[in-house]
């Protein structure tokens, strides 16, 4: 699989990954910070009192060799910016699911459980978008699979949604000791989209642009297959 198609998260000590400012997967330049007596700038800090030393190894920052911005580490977590780590939400989700990842987006470094919880509820949501019910998410897997559902995309949606139950219900999975369960629900959810969605949204779209006569011999050939 390319980079261009697979998402590389920020991680710390990386040479490469995707940016989280610009988004694209680029060489990542690293160094130690250090306080300074004086900058070419001025700002309210210079009225305050001064200190001038070499802070600890614990903090870091890199910058992205494609835009030029920067991301602050400490003990090899990001502090800045706010991290979403995540690669971007399918944009056929729509808007209400939308917010609900990139919700669980914000919050996945701080608590890996409640960012399950919500692509639970952006699963959910997913469900009556795709026509069913919404309110059970394993009869509507259950209805999809009836339905011809691809084998794959029912066990990324059973994985996302019984990792996403073990959020708000005690079970066998710990979130908060296996993070990167989450992270997965992640492309799990976009890959669902992108199956149950985009790629059949795609294939009309390309089929509507044939030419009508093309179409028409296509009904006739399958009307005549149907007698």
């Amino acid at each position: 699989m390319s980079h261009q198609s697979k998402y590389f998260p920020p991680e710390y000590g990386k040479s490469e990954f995707h940016c989280i400012h610009c988004n694209v997967f680029a060489r990542q330049l690293w160094a130690h910070l250090q306080t300074l007596p004086s900058f070419t700038w001025t700002s309210v800090v210079d009225r305050l009192p001064k200190f001038n030393e070499q802070l600890s190894s614990d903090w870091v920052v890199s910058k992205c060799t494609h835009c030029g911005d920067h991301i602050v580490w400490h003990n090899q977590l990001i502090v800045y910016p706010k991290s979403i780590i995540v690669q971007p939400p399918n944009s056929d989700l729509g808007e209400e699911i939308i917010n609900d990842y990139m919700e669980a987006a914000r919050v996945f470094s701080d608590s890996p459980r409640a960012s399950a919880a919500l692509l639970r509820l952006a699963l959910q949501k997913l469900c009556k978008k795709l026509g069913e019910k919404g309110e059970n998410i394993n009869e509507d897997i259950k209805q999809l699979v009836k339905k011809g559902l691809n084998p794959l995309v029912q066990k990324s949606l059973d994985s996302l949604r019984i990792t996403g139950n073990n959020a708000v219900h005690p079970g066998a999975i710990n979130l908060s000791e296996e993070p990167e369960r989450v992270l997965k629900l992640f492309e799990l959810l976009n890959f669902i989209a992108m199956k149950l969605i985009t790629e059949p949204k795609e294939i009309e779209s390309f089929y509507d642009d044939l030419p009508e006569s093309s179409k028409s011999s296509i009904e006739r050939r399958d009307n005549l297959e149907n007698t």
